[in-house]
């Protein structure tokens, strides 16, 4: 009875230890990840700002002015990485097209804005857009999505697949998928 509560109590003490230096272990290997994902930020973020803003006045005198909760900013390659984004497009004639998404990229070499989740247009004549993504690029002044879309107004509503916007002519195309209900 004895020979069994000494093995007992020397079985417990060894797996006692044996879970103690495995946490040690796990805990110093997770300390170490950490810090190379630390340092591998500080090697390619230049920098993180809240609250960011950033305003461009393109070739054609469009405009776009781009806010965010935050944002990562990588300079070698030219790529701004967003959260709780909202844009605001303004082309050159006046109109005005407003964005909001959950996330997004801008690559501000090219003028190229790529933004995600519950994503809203709206746009100045009244037009509400809503999708899961959408695109912008100031080449071609062109807001893009190959997603399903919704499209509303006060009379009717529309839905289908895709969705172009030329904001320089204000032509507006949705691809496939239409469907339509006039109230």
């Amino acid at each position: 009875m004895k020979l069994k509560r000494k093995t007992i109590l020397l079985s417990s003490v060894i797996i006692s230890v044996v879970i103690l230096v495995a946490a040690a272990v796990f805990m110093m290997n997770g300390l170490q990840q950490k810090k190379v994902i630390v340092d591998t930020l500080k090697e390619s973020v230049d920098l993180k700002i809240k609250g960011f803003a950033f305003t461009e006045v393109g070739e054609a005198k469009t405009k776009w002015e781009v806010r965010a909760e935050t944002a990562i900013y990588d300079r070698k390659q030219n790529l701004a990485v967003l959260e709780i984004v909202e844009v605001k497009l303004t082309t050159a004639d006046g109109r005005v097209f407003l964005m909001n998404a959950d996330k997004g990229i801008i690559a501000t070499d090219k003028k190229h804005i790529d933004i995600q989740g519950h994503v809203t247009l709206v746009s100045d004549s009244g037009y509400k857009f809503s999708t899961d993504s959408l695109s912008y690029k100031d080449t071609e002044k062109k807001i893009f999505t190959q997603a399903p879309i919704t499209m509303e107004n006060q009379n009717i509503q529309v839905t289908g697949k895709g969705l172009i916007v030329y904001v320089d002519k204000g032509n507006v195309s949705i691809p496939s998928a239409v469907k339509a209900r006039i109230s």
